[in-house]
C-alpha cells in the first residue's frame, strides 16, 4: 500500500466498510505515527512538526469537494498515513467532516481508525461522539507482545483503561506469525492475555485478520475462527476478515 499524498482518496469498495471514501489527516507523503508497527507497509514512524500537517480548513474543504462527486459513499473513513488523532486540530476537524458529512452524504456513516493512543487528550475523546464507527487496534494483550508487534510509545495498561470508556467500541487485531522476526502473537500464551484484554475492554466488536504478505505464510482461517468462537464466549461479536 502506498502513502497517500492528498487528503481525500478513493472512494474504494471495502468489505466492512462498503463504497468507502478515505481522509488522510498526515503530511502528503508521509507516516505519521506513534506506534512502529512490524506489519506496517508504510516503513519507519515519525512525529511531523505540526506545522507540516494539513490545515484543518484544507481538509474539510478537499473532502467537501470530494463528496460533490461521490455522494453516494457508504462510509467516510479518517485513517491515512499513520493515526490521525495525532493532527493537533483533530477536533475542528472531527465537527468539520460531521458539518459536511450532514449536507453532502447525511446516509453515509463517519468512521476513525486509531489505534488508541490518545485517548487521554480531552479533544480526542470528546471528538469520538462525532463518529458513527469507532475503530481502535489491539494486537494484544500482554507488554512483551504489545511491545513486539506496536512498538509503541504508550504502556499497554493505560491504553486497555482508556479503551474502555470508548462507546460502541471496534476493536481491529490482527494476528502474525512471523517466523523470521521472532514475532508471534497466536501462541497459547499470547491468545489468553489477549482474550484477558478484550474481556477487561468489552468492545462492542471485535474484527480479526491475519497478515497477508506474499513472503509469509497467513495465520490459517480455522485459527482466526477458532479466536473469534472465543471471543463470542466472552459475550463479545466477533468477524473475521480472512
Amino acid at each position: 500500500m502506498a502513502l497517500q499524498m492528498g487528503i481525500a482518496y478513493g472512494p474504494t469498495n471495502s468489505r466492512r466498510f462498503g463504497h468507502a471514501l478515505g481522509v488522510n489527516l498526515a503530511p502528503a507523503g508521509r507516516k505519521a505515527c506513534n506506534y512502529d508497527c512490524t506489519y506496517c507497509e508504510f516503513g519507519p514512524s515519525s512525529l511531523p512538526r505540526a506545522g507540516d500537517f494539513p490545515r484543518p480548513a484544507e481538509v474539510i474543504d478537499a473532502v467537501d469537494q470530494a463528496l460533490a462527486t461521490h455522494s453516494d459513499v457508504d462510509t467516510i473513513i479518517v485513517a491515512g498515513n499513520g493515526e490521525p488523532t495525532l493532527h493537533p486540530g483533530f477536533a475542528p476537524i472531527a465537527q468539520g467532516l460531521w458539518d459536511v458529512r450532514q449536507r453532502r452524504a447525511p446516509h453515509a456513516k463517519l468512521a476513525l481508525l486509531s489505534n488508541g493512543s490518545t485517548l487521554t487528550r480531552l479533544d480526542v475523546m470528546y471528538s469520538l461522539s462525532r463518529f458513527d464507527v469507532r475503530c481502535m487496534k489491539l494486537d494484544a494483550g500482554d507488554e512483551t507482545t504489545f511491545r513486539l508487534m506496536n512498538a509503541p510509545m504508550v504502556p499497554l495498561g493505560r491504553l486497555l483503561a482508556d479503551l474502555r470508556f470508548v462507546a460502541e467500541l471496534n476493536l481491529q487485531s490482527r494476528f502474525v506469525r512471523d517466523a523470521v522476526r521472532g514475532i508471534d502473537n497466536t501462541t497459547p500464551s499470547a491468545i489468553e492475555a489477549w482474550l484477558e484484554a478484550v474481556d477487561r475492554v468489552r468492545p462492542a466488536s471485535v474484527d480479526i485478520s491475519p497478515l497477508k504478505r506474499p513472503e509469509l505464510p497467513p495465520v490459517p482461517q480455522p485459527e482466526l475462527e477458532a479466536i473469534a468462537a472465543r471471543v463470542r464466549s466472552l459475550g463479545v461479536a466477533a468477524t473475521v476478515y480472512a
